[in-house]
């Protein structure tokens, strides 16, 4: 009897603990910055890595004069919601916060909670998304967009900020509209830039039919899509192939089905990427590309080490990519928003070299050697 019971106790212990850990955690976590916003991501990646903890990684970096080691935290999971509990500025000007958030490190719980989801979004300063899918019907042999209204549709429902696609399509016709569907990425930021776009889903969709048995049409469909940052480049999500197969009296509609169910997973599978691209961003690092106008080898070394020496808080690492006719870039792994590195950027420069920022978009950042 005693056994039975201590096991029935084991077991609701068990899943009252599983029932907890699926809710999340509450945790505390404190941050510092020069602006609110800038003090509210710092505390959000505190308050993942008290709850659920982080690991530690290292770098080092060996030059002709010395050998300098490097270790980061990396946290492992996401904030799904927070409040703030304390806030304070300091005489210098900057803010401290202190928020209970609540930390989760399984996917599939910011997937379904909408709060959590949104939360995410306010983090990321909400990337306005533009879809451009080619589909081919050998169904009816007639241009369609059934994949990319079903795509847009779900974006939209799950709160994603979406272009209007008649904006889109009223550039049909175009070199760049043209060239973007064909696969063309610069050309599908240009026209992402003239939208106001920040990310940019690319693909291919094919709609055919998989023949009749009896009175019923099978259709098929096969689609896929990469999906890219408008002002980096960056790849933030790829999904090589996305299958739905559907049947129906009609071949047309069996067609439309069958693309609306490969369309569903396509969405899906996306949505999950960029949920733990960008939950991961939110509690680490962005990368932020700095380009830096008027630039000559010496001014381009300098700005480099002045990236490396940290000034600008919250700069983890920089890397000098390249310097061409007087245009010098680089990469920045940044804790917080590309707009707190440009105000901590326009607030200091290094020794001998004076600059300004002159353009900033969600991970870009543009700037300009003053004589």
């Amino acid at each position: 009897m005693y056994k039975t019971f201590l096991k029935i106790w084991t077991i609701l212990f068990l899943t009252g603990s599983c029932l907890l850990w699926a809710q999340g955690q509450t945790a505390t976590g404190v941050g510092y910055g020069l602006t609110k916003d800038a003090a509210v991501e710092q505390a959000k990646r505190d308050a993942v890595e008290q709850g659920l903890g982080a690991y530690m990684t290292s770098s080092t970096t060996v030059t002709a004069t010395s050998i300098e080691d490097n270790i980061y935290s990396k946290a492992q999971g996401f904030v799904k919601s927070f409040k703030i509990v304390k806030e304070t500025k300091g005489p210098d000007g900057n803010f401290e916060i202190t928020i209970e958030a609540q930390v989760t490190d399984m996917i599939d719980q910011v997937m379904a909670d909408e709060a959590a989801l949104q939360t995410l979004l306010n983090a990321m300063n909400r990337p306005r998304i533009i879809f451009m899918i080619r589909e081919e019907n050998l169904v009816d042999n007639t241009p369609t967009d059934f994949a990319e209204t079903k795509l847009l549709s779900m974006f939209y429902d799950k709160g994603f900020d979406v272009v209007d696609r008649q904006l889109v399509q009223a550039l049909r016709g175009e070199q760049d509209y043209e060239q973007a569907l064909a696969g063309n990425v610069s050309a599908a930021a240009k026209i992402a830039a003239q939208l106001g776009a920040e990310v940019i889903v690319i693909g291919t969709a094919k709609i055919s039919s998989g023949g009749k048995v009896y009175n019923m049409h099978s259709g098929q469909a096969d689609i896929n899509a990469k999906i890219i940052r408008a002002d980096t480049g960056e790849i933030l999500a790829v999904v090589p192939q996305a299958r739905g197969k559907k049947p129906h009296i009609s071949a047309s509609t069996a067609g439309v089905n069958a693309a609306n169910q490969a369309a569903g997973v396509l969405g899906t599978n996306i949505i999950s990427q960029l949920i733990t691209k960008w939950s991961t961003q939110q509690s680490n690092f962005i990368k932020v590309y700095i380009v830096l106008k008027g630039a000559d080898f010496m001014s381009y070394m300098t700005f480099e080490s002045f990236l490396k020496a940290q000034t600008v808080s919250g700069i983890r690492n920089a890397y000098a990519k390249s310097l061409n006719d007087g245009v010098a870039e680089y990469e920045v792994e940044f804790e917080g928003k590309s707009q707190a590195l440009a105000m901590g950027l326009a607030q200091t420069s290094p020794d001998g070299l004076n600059f300004k920022v002159t353009g900033l978009t969600g991970n870009r950042i543009t700037a300009e050697v003053v004589q």
